[in-house]
C-alpha cells in the first residue's frame, strides 16, 4: 500500500463515540469509572492536579509539530476553563506505542495517552493499555462513521480509542474533461456508466483511456471484488482469508471484464505512470489516494482544469465499492492516574478545533463525518477531502494484515488481468498459497 467542539465548559464545544450505555444511573456511573462528567459541556471534568498545573499530562506522540499543534490549539479551546495546564509530551513511533506503553505503563512513567494505529487497539485491549472512552462513546457516534467506530471497539461494547485520522484510495476525476466529453461534469457511479464512456473516448493506439489505475495490486482490485460480493476476513480470522469463498471467482470474472476499458498488462500500470497522465489531463478518472492531491492541484493548474473526489464506482449489480482504509487513533492509557483529563484530551482530537489542527500541521484527513469537515477551518476550504472521507465510511478496516497477504492476493489479481489463468484457478491457487505461506 502506499506509498503511502470545543468543551462546551464556558460555552465551547464537545467532540466525538459510539455504542453509548444505557439505562439507568448506576450503568453511566459504572461508564465514567466514577468520574465526574459534566452533562451540559459533554467533557469529564479535569482533576484538579492537572487543571492547576500542578502536574502536567503526559502525551505520546509520533510527530512533534502535531503535538506543539495539538497542545495550542487545547489551550486556546480551554483557556477560560483551565488556564493554568500543562502539557509534557514523548516523540514515541506509532508502531511502537503498544508494546512500549505495556512497559512503561507498568512501571509509571508512560503517557497519559498515546497515538498508535488502529489495527494495534485490539492488542491494547487485549494487553490491558488502553481505557474506554466512557461517555464519550455518544459524542463520537455523532461525528464519526460506524466503520471507524467499530474498529476501535472492544468485545465488551466499549470503545477504546478515538479516530483521529482515515485514508483511502477513491475515484478522482477530471470534470473539465468530462464535461466535454460527456456534456456533464458529474462522476460516474457504476464501472458500467464508465464503460458507457469508454467506448467513445478510448484509444488505446493513442494510449487514451477513460480511467486508469494499478490492476496488479490488491490495494486497487479489492474495491471491484467487494462490490460483487467478496469480502477479505469476513470472520476477522487471520487463518480465514476468503479465498475459498465461491463468490471470489464470480467477482474475479467481472473484474477481468474491465480489461475492455483499461487494456494494459498489469506491469505497465504504475502509481507514477497512471497519475502522471491523470495530472496532464488526459485521463477523465483515475482510481488512487490522498498523495497525489499535490501533483493533481499542480497539474489542475498548469494545465487548466477542474478535479473532483467521490466514491469508488460500484458493479450496477453489486454493492457500494468498499476499500483497505488507514486509520491513525489516540488511546487513553490504562495507567494513567488522571482519567479524566486524558479523556478529555484523547476526545479533544476529535473536536473541530483538534481537527483544524491536525490538517493545518500534517494535511492529513479528520476521521469525521463529511458533514461536519465544512466547518472546519482549512478543510472548509479543500474540495477534495470530503471525497476520501465518503469513500473511508464504506471501506474495511482490518486487523494487522500479514505481509503474504498481500503477496499472495497479488498474485492472484495480476493471473486474473493479465489472463495467465481462470478465475477459479487462480483463487484455488491464492487459497493453497496462502496455507503454504502461512504455515497452515
Amino acid at each position: 500500500m502506499n506509498r503511502r467542539h470545543l468543551l462546551a465548559a464556558g460555552g465551547g464545544v464537545a467532540a466525538a463515540g459510539a455504542l453509548a450505555a444505557c439505562g439507568g444511573p448506576e450503568e453511566e456511573e459504572a461508564a465514567s469509572g466514577g468520574l465526574e462528567w459534566d452533562a451540559d459541556a459533554q467533557q469529564y471534568v479535569i482533576e484538579d492536579e492537572i487543571a492547576s498545573g500542578e502536574v502536567p499530562l503526559k502525551l505520546w506522540f509520533e510527530n512533534e509539530d502535531l503535538a506543539n499543534a495539538q497542545i495550542a490549539a487545547f489551550k486556546e479551546a480551554f483557556k477560560d476553563v483551565y488556564p493554568d495546564i500543562r502539557f509534557e509530551y514523548e516523540l514515541v513511533a506509532q508502531n511502537d506505542a503498544v508494546n512500549e506503553m505495556s512497559l512503561a505503563g507498568e512501571a509509571g512513567n508512560g503517557g497519559d495517552v498515546f497515538m498508535s494505529f488502529y489495527d494495534q487497539v485490539a492488542r491494547a485491549i487485549e494487553e490491558g493499555t488502553a481505557a474506554p472512552l466512557g461517555e464519550y462513546e455518544s459524542v463520537l457516534k455523532g461525528r464519526m462513521a460506524e466503520n471507524f467506530l467499530s474498529a476501535v471497539t472492544g468485545d465488551d461494547g466499549q470503545i477504546y480509542a478515538v479516530p483521529v485520522t482515515t485514508e483511502s484510495i477513491a475515484l478522482m476525476y477530471n470534470k473539465t474533461l468530462l464535461q466535454t466529453v460527456t456534456g456533464s461534469p458529474e462522476p460516474a457511479t457504476t464501472w458500467e456508466d464508465i464503460q458507457a464512456v469508454a467506448a467513445d473516448y478510448n484509444d488505446p493506439a493513442a494510449n487514451t483511456w477513460t480511467i486508469r489505475w494499478v490492476p496488479g495490486e490488491i490495494y486497487y482490485s479489492y474495491s471491484v471484488l467487494s462490490s460483487m460480493g467478496w469480502q477479505a476476513y469476513p470472520g476477522g480470522d487471520v487463518n480465514e482469508p476468503g479465498f475459498d469463498d465461491p463468490a471470489l471467482a464470480e467477482a474475479l470474472d467481472y473484474y477481468k471484464g474491465l480489461r475492455g476499458i483499461w487494456d494494459v498488462p498489469s506491469a505497465d500500470a504504475t502509481p507514477e505512470t497512471v497519475e502522471a497522465e491523470f495530472a496532464a489531463g488526459n485521463t477523465p478518472y483515475i482510481i488512487t489516494g490522498p498523495w497525489a492531491f499535490s501533483a493533481f492541484d499542480a497539474g489542475a493548474a498548469e494545465n487548466g482544469f477542474e478535479y473532483g473526489v467521490t466514491p469508488i464506482p460500484a458493479a450496477a449489480s453489486g454493492d457500494p465499492a468498499s476499500s483497505f482504509a488507514g486509520m491513525h487513533v489516540i488511546a487513553v492509557s490504562a495507567y494513567t492516574e488522571y482519567p479524566a483529563a486524558a479523556r478529555v484530551f484523547a476526545n479533544f482530537l476529535a473536536s473541530d478545533a483538534g481537527a483544524a489542527a491536525l490538517y493545518a500541521t500534517t494535511g492529513q484527513i479528520p476521521a469525521l463525518n463529511p458533514d461536519l469537515l465544512t466547518g472546519i477551518a482549512g478543510l472548509a476550504e479543500d474540495p477534495h477531502v470530503a471525497g476520501i472521507v465518503a469513500q473511508g465510511a464504506q471501506a474495511d478496516l482490518f486487523p494487522q494484515l500479514p505481509e503474504y497477504f498481500w503477496s499472495t492476493a497479488n498474485e492472484m489479481t495480476v493471473a486474473v488481468w493479465d489472463d495467465l489463468s481462470s478465475s477459479a484457478d487462480a483463487a484455488a491457487a491464492a487459497v493453497a498459497g496462502y496455507d503454504e505461506l502461512a504455515g497452515l
